[in-house]
């Protein structure tokens, strides 16, 4: 996957959890603090959270669309 945030370059990495269910934050009380739903685990070692929109396929990836 690739991880394209604004404050960022694009890195590389692969998603590690699905967080869907806990996207719905007025719900749990703290729409001031909303959930990203994918977890993913970049190549350098960081762990970030991501929205979809956030999220690519990598080319480079064997099996990747593309």
């Amino acid at each position: 996957m690739l991880v394209r945030r604004r404050s960022e370059p694009a890195q590389t990495g692969r998603i590690v959890e699905d967080y869907a269910e806990l996207t719905d934050t007025e719900e749990r009380g703290h729409a001031w603090a909303p959930v990203h739903r994918w977890a993913v685990a970049l190549d350098d070692g960081r762990l970030v959270f991501a929205d979809t929109d956030d999220l690519t396929a990598d080319p480079s990836t064997p099996g990747s669309a593309g």
